[in-house]
Order: C-alpha cells, then sequence, then structure tokens
C-alpha cells in the first residue's frame, strides 16, 4: 500500500485538461513508475480525492478507465488492487506481421530496423491531435520470409506514451508497449487501398517506381479509444492479398 501520500503529485486545476483526465495519468504514472505494485491495495478514495482537491466522482472517473484497461481490479470488502494486465483477446480480429507470418509457420526476418525520432507532419500531427513538429518515435521495418523484402512498415507512437527510442524493439512491440508501458491495444481502424509505389516505397520494396502497391494506414486505440500507434504498411502486390470474411446478418 502506497504510505506516502504526500509524495502523489498534485493536478493542476488552471490547466484545460479536466481533472479525471489528469487523475487518469497521473494513477497510470504512479503505476508506470511501480509507486504501486501488483497486488497494492490502492489508497482509499477520500484521501486521494482530498489530497487533489477534487471530488470523488471526478476521481472514480479516472479510475473506472483504469479498470477497464485492466490496471486496477475492483474487489468487495478488499478495495481496489493494482493489477497486472494482460494482452487482450479483443486483439484476435487482426494481426500483427509477425503473428501472420507464425500462424502460417513461416519463418521471417528484419531487413532493414531502425528506431528514430521525428517531427510529426501534418498526417500524424491530425491522427494524434498533436501540434505539427512534435517530436515522435518512429519504427521503421523492412520485413521478410526470405532475403527480398515483403512489406515496409513506418510506425509512428503517441507522445503521451514515454517512449524514447532506446526501448527494445525487437521483441514482440504489443508485449513490449504492455509490460514496460502498461498500455494496452483493443481496436484498431484501418483504411487499405492500392497506390503506385513512390521513389522511396520502390527503392525499399525493389520494385520499379510506379509499381501498384498495397498501402494498409491503421491506427491502434486502447481501451478508452486513446489513439496508440500510427502505423502505415506498404506491401509487395504481387506476394500480398488482403482477404476478408464478412458474414451476412439475417
Amino acid at each position: 500500500m502506497f504510505e506516502h501520500m504526500n509524495k502523489i503529485p498534485l493536478l493542476n486545476h488552471d490547466s484545460k485538461m479536466p481533472l479525471h483526465r489528469q487523475a487518469e495519468e497521473q494513477l497510470r504514472k504512479l503505476i508506470r513508475e511501480k509507486h504501486f505494485k501488483e497486488g497494492d491495495l490502492f489508497p482509499k478514495e477520500t484521501d486521494l480525492a482530498r489530497r487533489w482537491g477534487i471530488s470523488r466522482n471526478t476521481l472514480r472517473q479516472a479510475i473506472h478507465s483504469l479498470v477497464n484497461e485492466g490496471l486496477l481490479e475492483r474487489k468487495k470488502r478488499s478495495g481496489t488492487l493494482v493489477k497486472k494486465k494482460k494482452i487482450t483477446t479483443d486483439l484476435s480480429n487482426w494481426f500483427s506481421f509477425t503473428q501472420e507470418m507464425e500462424l502460417k509457420g513461416m519463418p521471417f526476418n528484419d531487413l532493414f530496423h531502425e528506431v528514430k525520432l521525428v517531427k510529426a507532419n501534418a498526417e500524424t500531427a491530425k491522427v494524434f491531435s498533436v501540434d505539427a513538429g512534435t517530436k515522435l518515435v518512429c519504427l521503421e521495418r523492412i520485413r521478410s520470409t526470405g532475403k527480398k523484402p515483403m512489406v515496409y512498415f513506418e510506425s509512428f507512437f503517441h507522445p503521451r506514451i514515454g517512449l524514447t527510442g532506446k526501448e527494445n524493439f525487437k521483441q514482440p512491440l504489443y508485449e513490449m508497449l504492455d509490460e514496460t508501458f502498461h498500455i494496452v491495444p483493443v481496436y484498431s481502424q484501418e483504411e487499405i487501398k492500392a497506390i503506385a509505389a513512390t521513389e522511396k516505397v520502390a527503392a525499399l520494396l525493389q520494385v520499379e517506381k510506379g509499381t501498384p502497391v498495397l498501402e494498409r494506414k491503421r491506427l491502434v486505440l486502447d481501451s478508452g479509444r486513446k489513439p496508440i500507434e500510427y502505423n502505415i504498411c506498404y506491401y509487395r502486390s504481387d506476394w500480398f492479398t488482403y482477404s476478408i470474411e464478412i458474414k451476412r446478418t439475417i
């Protein structure tokens, strides 16, 4: 149990960010930095609300969000406990490249792998609702089951996650986000279309400029529908087909 209540940072009542969102972010940070550990009993709502100068209803909004994410668990008679999250089964309807290849029993490898800090352009700034020029961690990869490139990825991560670019991106991405940052992807919004390969994409995929490639843009959200990752993939059309099954409602 966290006994040093005076060490919990105060909320900014003059900020434009709603108090329940501030409380949610502070609690998430305390759990992420292990001030609260798995199985710990959370402080009493009355004590936290008094510390932050907010109502219990406002605090409960923040706690409810973290319960939905799996960071906290409410138990009768025991109170609210810190809980270790697992990767959600809501991911079963969409897969990472790693999962796709593993399901097919096909070995794969990174032909190119780079993590860097970039400035948000107009597109990523709009997707993440941040200012253009905001620094984002970007993961670039070219992957394949052989020696020739099959797919090129660009993944941008929302700055609220707290990534520095020094994390171990060699391990499965969503496992790393869960274990290190207590962030679990739940929803995926996707846009898929055929485009003519630009000079850059053509060079990376080793095809002629203007060759048709499959472009997939995926926005990954957490349980509160807050953006986590914006992923842009370019697939060689001679090696990939996107298959969709739709059930008719009778």
